[in-house]
């Protein structure tokens, strides 16, 4: 048995040892068939190309161009005088007491200037109808020369709705000897008045009935 095994297994190496030999003779022919040429290398595959992005520069921001300023104004000659708080200067003739002939030349205008203001002022008051107009016959009270409805207007004009003002003021009246007497009284105590109105009207011509 253990010859047998031995034939097999040089059976077998030769089989083998005869295979080898037909290899390499079959790769003798596969030589000489290619040629002496070196076999073509194998061409490595191409990269792709990747595109190169360059990146966009952002837009710089134009410089604000700068308002021209504008021209400044010229300026103003300023009179020495506009700085000084100017005050008024009361030159009414009642109260300067300095006489006239020494006086500067440059006031004595002024003076004349004022003093002919009042007298247009006293013609005036002159031509007032209550001085010019006749108020009819004397009476002994200035109330009776009032008639009903006049008192009422006057009361509700001139005396503000205060009845006892008004009387208080007739007696006044009634107790004076002249009109200059109750044209003060009228200046000191209702300053207000207008002495051309048709309300102050009426009761001076009740007053110069009392009052001539």
């Amino acid at each position: 048995m253990g010859n047998i095994d031995e034939k097999t297994l040089s059976a077998i190496l030769g089989r083998i040892d005869s295979i080898k030999k037909e290899l390499e003779a079959l790769e003798y022919e596969v030589k000489a068939l290619s040629g002496p040429d070196e076999p073509e290398a194998i061409a490595e595959p191409e990269a792709e190309f990747e595109p190169v992005v360059e990146p966009v520069p952002e837009p710089v921001p134009e410089p604000e161009t700068a308002p021209e300023p504008e021209p400044e104004p010229e300026p103003v000659p300023v009179d020495v005088m506009d700085d000084i708080p100017q005050e008024p200067i009361d030159l009414s003739i009642s109260e300067i007491d300095i006489p006239e002939e020494d006086l500067p030349e440059a006031v004595k205008p002024i003076l004349d200037t004022a003093k002919a203001d009042t007298a247009v002022m006293d013609v005036l008051a002159e031509r007032q109808a209550w001085r010019i107009d006749r108020p009819g016959s004397a009476v002994k009270n200035v109330i009776s020369a009032i008639s009903l409805n006049d008192r009422v207007l006057l009361i509700n004009v001139l005396f503000g709705e205060d009845a006892m003002l008004f009387q208080d003021t007739i007696a006044a009246f009634n107790n004076m000897q002249t009109l200059d007497e109750a044209l003060s009284y009228i200046k000191t105590n209702f300053p207000d008045w207008d002495m051309d109105s048709e309300p102050v009207y009426r009761l001076m011509m009740a007053v110069r009935r009392k009052l001539r």
